[in-house]
């Protein structure tokens, strides 16, 4: 994944005639929650053992919300300056519920997707809206879970606020949902606790950051 981001940013500078955004992004994220379930392979769990900290078939597992950080690198497209293509990254580290009954709480979560912009210039304004398809990155903490990567995608609109030439200021609202197709042992690896009962799992952020434009 790095090599590839190394590669397009490379494409992107190395090309003279396209104008590129480097946008840095700091934000919050808002997470749906999981299941626990006793589907095939699943680590048992003893009655006794069916505590506040170790929750039973069907309950929710909250996977905390908190902050995210993105890079996003856009170009002209077509050569028109009120459409972009690029990429989108971001990361947020943040963990399970206590009723999840895992050694290890802490959940990786991470976005690499492709997108497209269209600008709708306001004076300094540039409102926009967005779209992006790509993977969604799940590395859970414990042993006994694995990662798994899905099909996913975002939807989004925000503004940027020129500030000058060469720095903008940009606000944005994104959906981005992961698509799970029912798996209800999508974490599984040698017994689990932790599966998701939903055909996807939804995240949304706000983010605002500052944007280079070259």
């Amino acid at each position: 994944m790095v090599r590839l981001i190394v590669l397009l940013v490379g494409l992107v500078c190395g090309s003279s005639s396209l104008a590129t955004d480097v946008t840095v992004l700091a934000g919050y994220q808002f997470n749906s929650d999981v299941e626990i379930s006793t589907s095939v392979g699943r680590r048992p769990v003893s009655s006794s053992a069916q505590t506040p900290e170790t929750g039973s078939e069907g309950d929710s597992v909250a996977i905390d919300d908190g902050g995210v950080y993105s890079l996003g690198v856009d170009f002209v497209f077509n050569q028109n300056q009120n459409q972009r293509i690029g990429f989108y990254l971001s990361s947020r580290q943040t963990s399970f519920e206590n009723n999840a009954g895992l050694v290890d709480r802490d959940l990786r979560v991470t976005h690499l997707h492709f997108t497209a912009m269209s600008y709708y210039p306001r004076g300094k304004l540039e409102p926009f809206v967005m779209a992006g398809v790509g993977a969604g990155f799940f590395a859970p903490g414990d042993s006994t879970l694995r990662e798994v990567a899905r099909f996913s995608a975002q939807i989004g609109a925000g503004t940027n606020y020129r500030l000058n030439r060469n720095l903008l200021l940009r606000l944005d609202l994104r959906w981005l949902p992961t698509f799970f197709n029912d798996d209800s042992t999508v974490f599984c690896k040698d017994g689990c606790t932790i599966s998701l009962r939903s055909d996807s799992y939804t995240q949304v952020q706000a983010n605002a950051g500052l944007m280079f434009r070259f």
